[in-house]
C-alpha cells in the first residue's frame, strides 16, 4: 500500500478551508454574541448596584428626616407647655390680686365709717369673693395642657349623639382667654383631629382662664369664669335654702 501524498495535500488544505470558514462565520459570531451579553449583564448588574445604593442613601436621608421632625415636635410641645404654664401662673396670680383688692376694698369701706348695715354687707362680700376664688383657684387645673386635656375628656365623655350634634351645629369656635401662640394653636389642632374637626379660634377674655368649645348647638364650658358661676350660684342657693 502506497502513501498517497496529493491526496493527503488536498485533505490539508479542506482542513485548513473548513477552519478558516468556521472561524469566520461561527467562532467570531458566537464570540461576538457572548461578549455583548456580557456587556450587556455587566450593565444590569452595575445599574442593579447603583440602585441599591440609591435606595439605601435613601433609606437613611429619611430616616434622618424622620428623627429630625420627632425632635422638633418635642421641642415645640415642650415650648408649648412652658408658655402654657407661664401664663397660668400670671391669671392665678391675676385672680389672686383681684380677690385681695376686693377685701382690700371693704376694709376701706369700713374704715370710712360705713353703717354697721354696710359694712356687714361689705364684709358679706368680702368673704363670699374670698371663699368664691379660693374653691375655684383651687379646681382650676394649673396650665395651659391641663385645660386642653379637660376638654378632651368632656368631649369623649358626651353621648355620641349630643357630642355630634355639637360638633355639626354650625359656627363651631375655640374661645380662649387669651391668643394662642403658634405652638399652642399646634398642640390644640392635634388633640381636636381625632375629632375630625378645626373649629375657628376666637378669643374671650371674659373666660379669665381656659378655652370652650361652642357651636350653635351647645357648649363645652371649661373656663375659670364658668366656674365661679357655678360656685356662686351653688353658694346663693344654698343661702336661699
Amino acid at each position: 500500500m502506497s502513501f498517497d501524498w496529493v491526496t493527503f495535500g488536498f485533505q490539508i488544505v479542506n482542513v485548513l478551508l473548513l477552519l478558516a470558514i468556521l472561524q469566520h462565520f461561527l467562532f467570531r459570531p458566537v464570540a461576538d454574541v457572548i461578549a455583548r451579553r456580557q456587556a450587556a449583564t455587566d450593565a444590569a448588574l452595575n445599574a442593579a448596584d447603583k440602585a441599591k445604593a440609591e435606595a439605601e442613601a435613601a433609606t437613611r436621608k429619611a430616616l434622618a428626616e424622620a428623627d429630625a421632625t420627632a425632635s422638633a415636635r418635642q421641642d415645640v410641645l415642650a415650648k408649648a407647655h412652658k408658655e402654657a404654664e407661664a401664663q397660668s401662673h400670671s391669671l392665678i396670680d391675676k385672680a389672686h390680686a383681684e380677690a385681695a383688692r376686693i377685701v382690700a376694698e371693704g376694709k376701706a369701706a369700713r374704715e370710712r365709717g360705713a353703717s354697721d348695715v354696710e359694712a356687714q354687707a361689705l364684709a358679706r362680700a368680702r368673704d363670699l369673693a374670698a371663699v368664691i376664688a379660693e374653691r375655684a383657684l383651687t379646681a382650676q387645673p394649673q396650665d395651659f395642657g391641663s385645660y386642653l386635656s379637660r376638654l378632651i375628656a368632656s368631649l369623649q365623655n358626651m353621648p355620641a349623639a349630643e357630642r355630634g350634634a355639637l360638633l355639626k351645629g354650625g359656627n363651631l369656635k375655640l374661645r380662649t382667654a387669651a391668643p394662642l401662640s403658634e405652638s399652642e394653636e399646634s398642640v390644640v389642632k392635634s388633640a381636636l383631629a381625632p375629632f375630625e374637626i378645626d373649629p375657628d379660634i376666637a378669643t374671650a377674655p371674659e373666660l379669665i382662664a381656659g378655652l370652650e368649645l361652642q357651636s350653635d348647638s351647645g357648649a363645652i364650658r371649661n373656663s375659670l369664669a364658668h366656674d365661679l358661676e357655678q360656685i356662686t350660684e351653688a353658694m346663693r342657693d344654698d343661702r336661699q335654702g
